[in-house]
């Protein structure tokens, strides 16, 4: 029988590396690996949070939250949902075992609670429900594989996400308001304009927006009038990829801008650079952060009053699409939607402007 570690508690105790370290020198191959030293320790009675019958803390030595980390995140595809899971799971190990002193293993549902009244009390409450989604996938994970005692039920129950009122990337620009946000940034920055220009011509997400090169962008076959159709190769979500289709005028913008900042169309070390590239060198790609900051600068200089993110414009391009009557399968596609009920918010969205549509007609009767 193998001898479990001398103090798992103090071990347990210390503070969780910081968010640099993405996996352990020589991560475990697979998460039973790293529960096998754990099958023959002994299991002694467990308390329960009141009236539940739910474990409050697992009896044996929990393993290293780095490598059921470093695991966990080998399940996941998109770079993004692995930088936010890694930051979130890592802030949520801390104040478990930093700050309550508790081992994952010994998590209960008292423990869980505290920490969504945590998140509730110091975040909005779209930020708090996103964390506890990450939580909540984690533990999930660690309960398949028996480190965790508290099951699916358990955690919809006691880490359930708070009631979102309003999200504000669901709210849409007007035509006449992307105009606005459009001229300001034409005015004062052609790089912002293009960026502008590019999210509401192909309703790229922000991190597909940073992850264009300027080879994505190539003529294909002959079109109509002389000019040949542009498609725009974006990399989305899990590393799926589209050819979005672009218009004319979006790659004579997209042409006029490479060429303006110094670079070729026809170089192939272009080519590979990154479209919209940070102004510290080394070819680097803005940040999503970066993309936030400028949308939000174009909204207050449009004088626009609600709250819009750079998501808001995707959806007012897919809300767009669908008052002109786009068939839902080509908006899916545009848009990189793996499902179609996603794609049906746009479908309702435009339902319930044309509802409206009277408000419009100011004629007198």
């Amino acid at each position: 029988m193998k001898t479990p570690p001398n103090n798992p508690d103090k071990r347990a105790a210390e503070p969780v590396p910081g968010i640099g370290a993405m996996e352990p020198e020589s991560p475990p191959e697979s998460l039973p690996e790293i529960v096998e030293n754990l099958e023959n320790v002994p299991v002694e009675h467990a308390g329960s949070f009141p009236h539940t019958g739910v474990p409050t803390e697992t009896p044996r030595p929990s393993p290293p939250v780095e490598d059921l980390l470093a695991v966990f995140l080998r399940t996941l595809s998109s770079p993004e949902t692995i930088k936010t899971y890694n930051t979130e799971i890592r802030m949520f190990a801390s104040y478990i075992e930093g700050e309550l002193g508790v081992p994952l293993g010994g998590i209960g549902a008292e423990n869980l609670s505290l920490y969504r009244e945590r998140l509730i009390k110091e975040y909005a409450p779209a930020t708090a429900a996103k964390k506890l989604t990450a939580v909540r996938r984690f533990l999930v994970f660690t309960h398949m594989g028996g480190v965790t005692r508290l099951g699916p039920d358990a955690l919809r129950y006691f880490a359930k996400s708070p009631r979102v009122s309003e999200d504000s990337s669901y709210n849409v620009l007007t035509e006449e308001e992307l105009s606005r946000m459009l001229g300001q940034a034409r005015v004062e920055s052609y790089r912002d304009y293009v960026i502008l220009a590019v999210m509401a011509s192909c309703g790229v997400r922000e991190a597909e927006l940073v992850s264009l090169r300027i080879g994505d962008f190539r003529e294909v076959g002959g079109g109509e009038d002389g000019e040949p159709p542009i498609q725009v190769r974006v990399e989305g979500k899990g590393g799926r990829i589209r050819n979005v289709a672009a218009s004319p005028d979006l790659w004579r913008v997209v042409q006029r801008y490479v060429l303006l900042t110094g670079r070729s169309l026809n170089s192939r070390s272009d080519s590979r650079r990154p479209l919209f590239e940070s102004r510290e060198g080394d070819a680097r790609p803005l940040t999503t952060r970066s993309i936030r900051n400028i949308v939000k600068k174009y909204v207050r200089r449009a004088g626009i009053t609600k709250a819009i993110s750079p998501h808001s414009i995707r959806h007012t391009v897919g809300t767009n699409m669908a008052v002109n009557e786009a068939p839902l399968l080509v908006i899916q596609q545009f848009l990189g939607h793996s499902d179609p009920k996603t794609t049906l918010r746009y479908i309702r969205r435009a339902e319930e402007l044309a509802n409206k549509a009277y408000q419009y007609n100011t004629l007198p009767i």
